[in-house]
């Protein structure tokens, strides 16, 4: 049984005159192909016509108020791409043949000529407590430290909280630290140290090879400290005083601190 036209009508008004405007929506207007009012101008080579009313029907449905709302809204997404009525005529056949054979060019990103693409983050790095705030920047004067400066950032962080070795490393420093109470270095893979300090638990022997988010121990208030927290330092030498801001270098290799 051949479906009335009102049910025609339906289906086109919500297939073509809703869903897909919507759906070619983002793609913005063809360059070569404009919309005035209720006429379109066709593609070169397509057959010429200036508005819907001079299509011929083969059955009268043009006259349905609901073929011809969705034929405008369909007319008006496909010219975008530059369709003509040639690719539209199939629409007027008494069967109501889609046409399937529309090729559109979709978006393609390219970079620009010399543009600079940042590098993706080396993976295999890691905070040495995550989620933790720094309670205590780099290089904040203070007297109580032999260097006159704090030479470290201090995560705040409760006694017992899991610590973490920030990349594959091999402990060169395991024990009691003095000042720092009991503390860890390990040696980086670029040859730097990464000090952690005022530990209340150490998971690792000197001499021990660990892997980049590895548990090294729990955090604590151990030595010359002021409540827990986790006092870290990044070295390039594995003497006091020989430090660096923590921060910016864990950030460089990806970490998120």
């Amino acid at each position: 049984m051949r479906p009335s036209r009102a049910a025609w009508g339906t289906v086109l008004t919500v297939g073509f005159g809703t869903l897909l405007p919507a759906a070619l929506a983002p793609f913005g207007p063809h360059p070569v192909a404009a919309l005035a009012g209720p006429s379109v101008k066709p593609r070169t080579g397509s057959s010429s016509w200036s508005s819907f009313s001079s299509l011929p029907s083969s059955d009268g449905l043009w006259a349905h108020p609901h073929v011809r709302v969705a034929a405008r809204s369909w007319a008006r997404s496909s010219s975008r791409f530059g369709l003509g009525a040639a690719e539209f005529a199939p629409m007027r056949r008494p069967e109501w043949t889609v046409p399937l054979s529309m090729s559109l060019s979709m978006p393609v990103s390219v970079p620009l000529a010399g543009a600079t693409v940042a590098p993706a983050p080396v993976t295999g790095w890691f905070s040495p407590a995550p989620g933790a705030a720094i309670s205590q920047p780099f290089g904040v004067p203070d007297p109580e430290y032999a260097a006159g400066y704090h030479t470290g950032v201090d995560f705040a962080v409760f006694t017992g909280t899991p610590l973490f070795a920030v990349a594959d490393a091999t402990v060169v420093t395991a024990g009691w630290g003095g000042a720092y109470g009991n503390w860890i270095v390990l040696r980086l893979p670029d040859g730097f140290y990464a000090l952690y300090a005022h530990m209340s638990r150490l998971d690792v022997r000197t001499g021990d090879h660990v892997a980049g988010g590895q548990q090294i121990g729990l955090s604590g208030e151990s030595g010359n400290a002021r409540g827990p927290h986790l006092h870290f330092e990044i070295r390039p030498r594995n003497v006091y005083g020989a430090v660096i801001d923590p921060l910016p270098y864990l950030r460089a290799h990806g970490c998120h601190v």
